[in-house]
């Protein structure tokens, strides 16, 4: 299975289906017409990218986005993964770590001296997909909600 990374662009109805049971598989709600309003705001003029695999009939199989960030602690962005999940049945199939290897390419393109991945909502296997590429737990995060 090859697995070839391209920019989302403008999201069709199928694309938004497909994304929308991507993104619901790691447990978020979420429906088409919401996503859509969050794609709008999730822009290259934000420092936001959205990149697709595709099968041979044109579904989205896989899906990662990320956005590079300025912080306060150095001259160089940081490049953070937000989002990577591959449909059940494309899984194990190097599609993944195709789309990670993309992103980093991508982060280093930005000139980003980090990369971290956000895996709030991911599984175990989620986590040792990540440690297997050399990315390690890194501080702790606090939400507040509200």
């Amino acid at each position: 299975m090859t697995a070839f990374v391209e920019p989302l662009g403008p999201a069709t109805t199928d694309d938004l289906d497909d994304l929308v049971l991507l993104i619901r598989s790691l447990g978020y709600s979420l429906d088409d017409a919401t996503l859509a309003v969050r794609l709008e705001r999730l822009t290259l003029e934000a420092g936001h990218e959205t990149w697709v695999v595709r099968d041979d009939a044109g579904r989205i199989r896989a899906v990662a986005g990320a956005h590079v960030m300025w912080a306060y602690n150095t001259d160089s962005p940081t490049a953070q993964l937000l989002l990577l999940v591959v449909r059940p049945d494309a899984r194990r199939a190097g599609v993944g770590s195709t789309l990670l290897e993309h992103f980093e390419a991508w982060a280093h393109s930005h000139g980003a001296s980090s990369l971290s991945a956000v895996s709030a909502a991911a599984t175990d296997s989620a986590h040792r997909f990540y440690q297997k590429r050399g990315y390690h737990e890194s501080g702790t995060r606090y939400t507040k909600l509200g």
